[in-house]
């Protein structure tokens, strides 16, 4: 569509070109609008535990030069249910009309800078513990934010994390980032009232996750019960650590 200014306003507009991330950034939205099929899956989580493990764990991360954030816990969780449901971990060949799937858990994690959304990889993701992921997001997302990155650091994601969270968001829409089948948002922790399994009502801390997924590759059914098995995990945070 061709934009005309309102008449009479044309000094009070301001024109910048959209080049460098920003249209890069452009790009790929409309690569993922045009050549996926996106739907949404919204599932809640009860993180009550993963709080209070998180901050026992903290004096003992910091001890060791380590900011620990929830990333690396919904990594893990991540991981562990992609390799249960391997289809979120695939990419669509358009050109040979096959369906890749990967052996290899490489998490592209979203990262707001002031020159635009910045989404480096966490390659190998699998072979790594808590605090190794913590200290491998905190260089990323650094290097992010002060446009050091190289190619390799921002390409080869098999699935992407968003976490819209982090600046008070509490639902969201993610837009899946090509070549990956799904985009999983995690929002912000809020005290919430939770019917308890005995019935009563208490208190909980409590977050929202938001899986958007190609319908080409993924089923509705497969992407909720994919949701479940992050939110199983991370309402057991103690079942992470029984890995590296």
């Amino acid at each position: 569509p061709r934009y005309a200014p309102p008449k009479g306003y044309e000094a009070l507009e301001e024109r910048v070109p959209l080049r460098g991330i920003r249209r890069s950034i452009a790009q790929g939205l409309w690569q993922s609008h045009l050549y996926t099929v996106r739907t949404l899956n919204v599932d809640e989580a009860d993180l009550t535990e993963l709080v209070a493990l998180r901050e026992r764990l903290k004096p003992e991360a910091e001890a060791q030069g380590v900011r620990l954030t929830y990333l690396p816990f919904i990594v893990k969780a991540v991981v562990r249910a992609l390799k249960k449901f391997p289809m979120l971990n695939t990419s669509l060949d358009e050109e040979r009309q096959e369906i890749v799937y990967k052996r290899y858990y490489h998490i592209g994690l979203a990262v707001a800078t002031e020159r635009g959304l910045i989404v480096p990889v966490l390659k190998d993701a699998d072979r790594k513990s808590v605090l190794e992921l913590a200290q491998e997001i905190a260089e990323l997302s650094q290097k992010a934010r002060e446009g050091r990155l190289a190619p390799e650091e921002v390409s080869g994601s098999t699935f992407t994390i968003t976490n819209i969270g982090s600046v008070g968001a509490t639902l969201s829409f993610p837009i899946i980032h090509l070549p990956d089948a799904a985009i999983l948002g995690v929002h912000s922790i809020r005290k919430r009232p939770w019917v308890m399994p005995d019935g009563s009502i208490r208190a909980r801390d409590i977050m929202f996750l938001s899986l958007s997924f190609d319908h080409r590759l993924v089923d509705g059914a497969e992407a909720a019960m994919f949701t479940r098995e992050v939110i199983r995990l991370l309402e057991n945070p103690d079942l992470l650590l029984l890995e590296m």
